[in-house]
């Protein structure tokens, strides 16, 4: 089981619809299990509205037990709450609070093995418990980036953090740069991408489409060269 986190620590790049367009893509030939571990609960609610806590972050986090809710064939969630801000700060008193995540994915390492190919985890624009807990334990992470001086430069707080997390926590976290919402008519987009390809982190970008908002997966669109760029961006990233 491959373990994915999106994050950066800037509002607005696209980190959740990068998380629910990389499942959606996944899914197709691999089992995956998302997890929404941001107080907004965007990424949750493009399926749905859940209330039973045990169904939730908020109840792995403080009772170590969950109940993954089955969305589609071959894509289960476990999801966000409304209160997630709440047990951030519960959280906060807790002994070895970094590592609360890794602890429980250990303990039932086999039946999430048996039963996914990838966990991939939605995380808020910050550096807080949940976003560490969720850095320590990746196999890959993905920043993502809109086109914006401040969006760049969080992708370089990012490429910091990760790697004094792995340093800190005796991990290997590997990093990978994702651009969004790309205008190539457009100055701002063309200087991103000319920064980004100065880091050998760098994989690809979106382009900015209305698509890419919607509630429905791009992999399920009707537009034949957006479907192509995402799956280019996504063999990229992955490999």
């Amino acid at each position: 089981m491959k373990i994915i986190t999106i994050n950066v620590n800037k509002g607005g790049a696209g980190k959740t619809t990068l998380a629910y367009n990389l499942a959606e893509f996944l899914k197709q030939d691999h089992r995956v299990l998302l997890m929404d571990f941001d107080d907004s609960a965007n990424l949750t609610h493009r399926y749905g509205h859940f209330t039973n806590l045990n169904q939730t972050v908020i109840n792995l986090f403080e009772n170590g037990d969950v109940k993954p809710i089955a969305l589609k064939n071959n894509l289960d969630l476990i999801a966000g709450h409304s209160t997630v801000e709440q047990l951030k700060e519960r959280l906060n008193t807790r002994r070895q609070r970094e590592i609360i995540f890794g602890k429980w994915l250990a303990q039932n390492e086999q039946e999430l093995t048996d039963k996914y190919d990838y966990l991939i985890i939605d995380t808020e624009n910050d550096e807080g418990i949940l976003t560490q807990n969720a850095l320590i334990v990746s196999d890959l992470v993905i920043g993502v980036a809109e086109a914006s001086k401040d969006s760049f430069v969080a992708l370089l707080d990012l490429k910091q953090f990760v790697s004094e997390l792995n340093q800190d926590f005796d991990v290997q976290a590997k990093l990978t740069f994702v651009a969004n919402k790309i205008n190539l008519s457009e100055n701002a987009s063309k200087e991103l991408l000319e920064e980004l390809h100065h880091y050998q982190e760098y994989r690809g970008y979106l382009p900015r489409r209305t698509k890419l908002a919607d509630d429905a997966p791009i992999i399920e669109c009707h537009d034949q060269g957006l479907i192509n760029q995402l799956t280019r961006v996504f063999e990229e990233v992955l490999s």
